[in-house]
């Protein structure tokens, strides 16, 4: 048996987040534009270091300005901006036409969803992965695919459409491989994740022809992460001449001459059993050769494990680590010497905490009629504004939390410093004449990792930082052992702030679905498992803020609609686990109002989700979209927030222009349950940017009553 290895993904972040800092940097002026193009490839050149100090295999060309998607929108002539005009590219990622930001297969990654041309017309405009290897001939030039560009774009065009979009696609993309073998690129790696979704088949003989003549321009390697191809299109594809790609461990035999298998994690973070592992590849595998992969790229990890918070020490393995698995793997199948000691050192002792049983599941909530009724004596005007819950997290607040953990803060000065910031955000709401207040969330460093550090059961790694989008990172939290709720969560931050105003304050808690989809989860436990199990500690709180009288709560699900299953036989169960987690996290009376906050998202499978869960009011990241899309969701009987503004952008935006927004989305909902809000939290804005957007918010609120008339108070 031969064998290599082979990764990709290897994080951008950089192992100290420099990505982040370099893009911030350039964005504020601060750094210069030669300097950023320095920082980006002194980046790269850890990055490759990485690779080669681990694996046979490895790509160049993964580097992105923002996202590798929009890369590839340019590269194909969607968007025939120049490369090097990075005011025309950062315009499509923040700019007044920024493109939507959507989920990226089921994770936390946010990719940039172009708009493609009605007919089929691309042309090769720039050959980024032929620079790259020019740059670095030791790597193997990579492509995102044609076909996940379709079916990934705004537009995805059907049926016969997409095939000869797909033909036209592989016209650029035999030219952007010519031009790769005239400069001597031995093999390419094509990445493909649409390959596993549903109706992939249904393009099987467009597929047939187009990567036929790719690889007839230059050998290729195809990796489908995430999943494989369906059965019937991996029996149409296999047989093509792939120098190697991707397949199942389970079933290795026929399919393509080289396998790549996927036998290490790229989405979780225990150590893989090596010894077990290999024992299942040597039973699977007869003489040949072999690629050992990631089962997924490895951006979804942080760099590396470095100090383990304790009690979790020899048991994680990130992104680096990833690599040295694969080059351990590979050497006990070789049967090189010292790789069994090695192995069998690798992987802690013991057997993974179990979760506990679960209480019987509650009943479903109060009928809307009932809790219409019994919400008639809140206090809104119509078209109620509000936020969203985040408000801008500036550096003071940052340091402030950095004193507190180092233990240079005592936490009764902490606890001082976050009222007055509460204080503040309380005021300034007051003085912008916001409706619906909230606390602005001054103590949380992350919606997930906040909650995470006030139950039982979560660590969070000092340096386990992942990028979500352009420079916007988070720290999933690891949960390990079965989760409790220790003390209050938000309860006494939320007290307070509604003791400093009249107005009624918004209590906001991030949901089960998201806190599991954030976190890396205890091994052996399914993501249901989690979820029903972090439902029922968030329930706890939602009774204690019942408790303490407040009567607005909003449950936040940003990924609600990223954990939906990527093939629809899967789909029916999942839409019964968020029926059950958003009852066990909201077990309130009739006369709380719940607002549930989604994000980032393709709409149009979301209204058997909000018929399941029945919440009172929805708010939606909405700025970046047409307002169109919101026709799937029209005879609901619920409060809908669209976003009035795009929070991820520092544009100013005129009461004029988000009053026209305000009215477009009329077209599909009735004045009397449109609220106003900014698509998501103001947690990345400056307190300057805030204020201007918010009083345009105001302005626009006060124009549509001054045109609709209306009752004395909001009826959702």
């Amino acid at each position: 048996m031969t064998v290599k290895t082979l990764a990709y993904g290897f994080p951008r972040l950089g192992p100290d987040r420099e990505y982040k800092r370099l893009l911030e940097g350039f964005w504020s002026g601060e750094v210069s534009e030669e300097a950023f193009r320095q920082g980006l490839e002194g980046l790269e050149a850890l990055r490759l270091a990485a690779y080669r100090r681990h694996v046979d295999l490895y790509p160049v060309g993964e580097m992105s300005l923002y996202d590798p998607l929009l890369d590839l929108a340019v590269m194909v002539g969607v968007y025939p901006i120049d490369p090097q005009d990075l005011g025309a590219y950062y315009a499509l990622a923040r700019g007044k036409g920024a493109l939507p930001l959507r989920k990226w297969f089921g994770t936390n990654y946010h990719y940039l969803a172009p708009l493609l041309p009605e007919a089929p017309r691309y042309k090769p405009h720039w050959n980024k992965p032929l620079e790259a290897f020019r740059k670095h001939p030791e790597g193997l030039p990579h492509l995102l695919g044609p076909y996940t560009l379709l079916r990934l774009a705004q537009n995805p065009p059907e049926g016969g459409e997409r095939a000869r979009h797909l033909e036209a696609l592989g016209e650029v993309y035999a030219a952007f491989l010519g031009e790769l073998k005239g400069a001597g690129a031995p093999l390419a790696l094509l990445e493909e994740p649409a390959l596993g979704l549903d109706g992939a088949e249904e393009d099987l003989p467009a597929l047939e022809r187009v990567y036929g003549r790719l690889l007839e321009a230059l050998p290729l390697a195809l990796l489908t992460p995430y999943l494989l191809p369906r059965p019937e299109v991996g029996a149409g594809l296999y047989p093509l001449p792939w120098a190697a790609a991707s397949r199942d461990l389970e079933a290795p035999r026929g399919g393509p001459r080289v396998p790549i298998l996927g036998v290490v994690e790229g989405q979780g973070v225990w150590r893989t059993p090596l010894l077990e592992v290999a024992r299942r590849l040597r039973e699977a595998l007869g003489e040949g050769e072999v690629w050992l992969a990631p089962r997924a790229p490895l951006y979804h990890l942080p760099w590396r494990v470095g100090s383990p918070p304790p009690g979790l020490e020899g048991r994680l393995a990130f992104a680096e680590e990833r690599l040295g698995e694969l080059a351990l793997l590979a050497r006990l199948l070789r049967g090189e010497e010292g790789a069994l000691a090695e192995a069998q050192a690798w992987r802690a002792p013991g057997e993974p905490p179990r979760l506990p049983p679960l209480s019987p599941p509650p009943g479903p909530r109060p009928p809307g009629p009932v809790r219409k009724e019994a919400q008639r004596d809140l206090p809104l005007p119509p078209f109620p504004t509000t936020t969203i819950g985040s408000f801008p997290q500036t550096q003071e607040l940052r340091a402030l939390r950095a004193r507190f953990r180092s233990g240079k803060l005592s936490p009764e000065a902490y606890g001082e410093a976050i009222r007055e910031a509460i204080a503040r955000t309380i005021r300034f709401q007051e003085a912008v004449g916001l409706d619906l207040l909230v606390h602005g969330e001054p103590e949380r460093s992350d919606m997930v990792e906040f909650f995470a550090e006030r139950l039982e059961g979560f660590h969070t790694h000092p340096s386990g930082w992942v990028l979500s989008y352009g420079s916007r990172v988070y720290r999933p939290p690891i949960l390990a052992g079965p989760v409790r709720r220790k003390g209050p969560l938000a309860l006494e931050e939320l007290r307070y702030a509604q003791s400093l105003t009249p107005k009624p304050v918004k209590a906001i808690l991030t949901g089960p679905i998201t806190l599991a989809a954030w976190s890396y989860l205890p091994e052996g436990a399914s993501f249901a498992e989690a979820v029903l199990h972090l439902a029922e500690a968030i329930g706890e709180e939602v009774r204690a803020l019942e408790g303490a009288g407040f009567r607005f709560l909003q449950i936040d699900e940003p990924a609600l609609l990223e954990k939906l299953p990527l093939r629809a036989e899967a789909q029916p169960a999942y839409l019964e686990l968020v029926r059950e987690a958003f009852r066990r996290a909201v077990p309130v009376g009739p006369g709380v109002q719940v607002h549930l906050h989604l994000c980032y998202s393709e709409y149009a499978a979301l209204r058997p989700f909000l018929e399941a869960m029945d919440p009172d009011v929805v708010s939606l990241e909405a700025a970046r979209q047409e307002p169109r899309f919101l026709g799937a969701l029209e005879g609901l009987d619920l409060g809908l927030g669209p976003g009035a503004f795009d929070v991820h952008s520092p544009r100013a935006v005129s009461p004029e222009e988000m009053e026209g927004r305000l009215l477009a989305y009329l077209d599909h909902i009735p004045p009397s349950r449109l609220w106003v809000n900014p698509d998501c939290g103001l947690k990345t804005r400056t307190w300057p940017e805030a204020e201007a957007n918010l009083k345009a918010m105001v302005e626009a609120a006060r124009r549509l009553r001054a045109r609709f008339g209306g009752e004395d108070a909001h009826r959702t």
